[in-house]
């Protein structure tokens, strides 16, 4: 070997040939040879020549993009350093390599080292903005097939990117097709990943461009395919991923083709065996209705409503006035389509105005609000002050989802009708904030001891009965399933 002086000589050769470099084939090969048993000192020249020179030898690219790749595996940081910095070069030699060096470069961004992963990212933004489909391209594939070590990093920084895209990737703020394309990699990156990433991936599609968001998302729901209620990986699928399709709504984009879905999916929803599955749809369907409802969308589906409504309603209410013994009713499930009811008979006031219909369904209703107003009073006396703060939230949820099941079946018994549309729904109610906490047991007073006016006007709160639930299935079906709380769904891949 020659050392490091001869690499020079033979850098001046290159050099000086300029446009006729290729001409010196042996001196580039030279260079290549001396990376497998050359000094610290000669390899970080190779690292330099390498992509000078890249260009003028494309019988020997391949050699030379692994030697430079080799580079960037080595101990010595400066070496590792001075390769990484040269592989964009490569890139601007040819570009071609732009797709398959940006997965190159995001199965380095675990690197340990805080400045080798920066000098990493800034090659990555460098093919971003040389050729932002292939550099895409890459990175997405090392996302979605690499391991999780190589694919969380990189999915990190990509996210990072597009939140920020003015700076890193500003073609996507003019080119449409970019945005399509932007788009569909985020819909790839979201198969077979959580709900959660699901949920988050589409946020950063809506933020590029809701319309086509809205078109993406639809096509994921497969509203193509015929519902098949014994079918589980199609409910969960269209159940988690219509709420995202509702957030990014405008508009320019209806809500006709969701709800002609749900017209042929009601008639067998009985069929389907979880009530988890159930319940997710329900929410969906009176999501839906307020997003957007038109009397052609009503008339899709209204029959549907109205007809599975029924089947949640008592066959024979009592007339009692007094319910000393209330039946197990699926409050979750009322609040739901009684709501849908509402919006789309809105539509079509003939729908409820007619005779057979108002007689069978008012009676109904009517024992509806007097379990509700019982079941409500049930939940408000009860002591929340030794309840677990999961306990206080679930009683929170009950009592909500109890108050709109009764203000939705009183507007359609009322005369007139007064139908409801600016329900807030009870699974969408916050809950971060409600909390409680354990009260020390009071000393017993004789009946004797006179009370006296709290002066602190927060003491006024004082411990009542134990809460206790009512009987039947409303305490599990409250909270949509098992009397688990919505929003801390199992997280199910799709």
């Amino acid at each position: 070997m020659e050392g490091v002086e001869g690499l020079y000589k033979k850098f001046g050769v290159l050099a000086d040939a300029k446009d006729k470099a290729g001409e010196y084939e042996e001196e580039y090969l030279s260079i290549l040879s001396t990376i497998s048993n050359g000094s610290d000192a000669e390899k970080r020249l190779c690292a330099s020549f390498i992509p000078r020179f890249f260009k003028s030898f494309p019988n020997h690219q391949e050699a030379a993009f692994n030697a430079q790749l080799d580079l960037c595996e080595e101990e010595e940081a400066v070496i590792r350093r001075e390769a990484i910095k040269g592989l964009p070069d490569l890139c601007k030699a040819d570009p071609k390599l732009v797709s398959r060096m940006s997965s190159v470069l995001s199965q380095l961004l675990p690197i340990e080292c805080h400045l080798d992963q920066t000098i990493v990212k800034h090659c990555l933004v460098q093919l971003l903005k040389q050729d932002t489909n292939a550099a895409v391209a890459g990175i997405v594939n090392q996302i979605v097939s690499g391991d999780e070590s190589v694919g969380v990093p990189a999915r990190n920084f990509f996210l990072e990117r597009l939140a920020d895209s003015d700076k890193y990737i500003p073609a996507l703020q003019s080119d449409e097709k970019l945005k399509i394309f932007i788009i569909d990699q985020l819909d790839h990156m979201s198969r077979g990943g959580t709900y959660e990433e699901f949920v988050e991936l589409m946020q950063v599609a809506g933020g590029i461009d809701r319309r086509k968001t809205v078109k993406s998302l639809t096509k994921l729901l497969q509203m193509d395919l015929p519902f098949d209620p014994a079918n589980t990986e199609q409910l969960e699928r269209f159940a988690m991923i219509l709420p995202s399709v509702l957030k990014h709504h405008t508009k320019t984009n209806n809500t006709s083709a969701i709800l002609k879905y749900f017209g042929s999916l009601l008639p067998v929803f009985t069929q389907i065996q979880s009530e988890e599955h159930k319940i997710m749809l329900l929410q969906g369907l009176a999501e839906t209705v307020q997003s957007s409802i038109t009397e052609e969308d009503a008339a899709l589906c209204l029959d549907g409503i109205y007809s599975l409504l029924l089947t949640y309603l008592p066959e024979n209410a009592p007339t009692d006035d007094e319910i000393e013994d209330p039946p197990s009713l699926n409050f979750s499930a009322l609040e739901c389509l009684l709501y849908a009811l509402n919006r789309a008979a809105s539509q079509v006031p003939a729908f409820l105005k007619e005779e057979s219909r108002m007689t069978e369904i008012t009676p109904k209703l009517n024992f509806v609000l007097r379990c509700c107003t019982c079941f409500a009073k049930r939940l408000k006396g009860s002591s929340i002050g030794e309840d677990t703060p999961d306990k206080v939230k679930l009683k929170t949820k009950a009592y909500k989802t109890c108050n709109n099941t009764k203000e939705l079946a009183r507007g359609l018994i009322s005369t007139p009708l007064s139908y409801k549309s600016d329900t807030n729904f009870s699974w969408k109610v916050d809950l971060t904030n409600v909390t409680t906490s354990k009260r020390a047991p009071k000393p017993p007073v004789s009946p004797s001891t006179k009370r006296r006016r709290p002066s602190d006007s927060t003491s006024q709160r004082r411990a009542q009965q134990v809460y206790a639930p009512p009987q039947g299935r409303y305490s599990g079906n409250i909270s949509g399933a098992n009397g688990k709380e919505e929003g801390k769904r199992e997280r199910k891949r799709y």
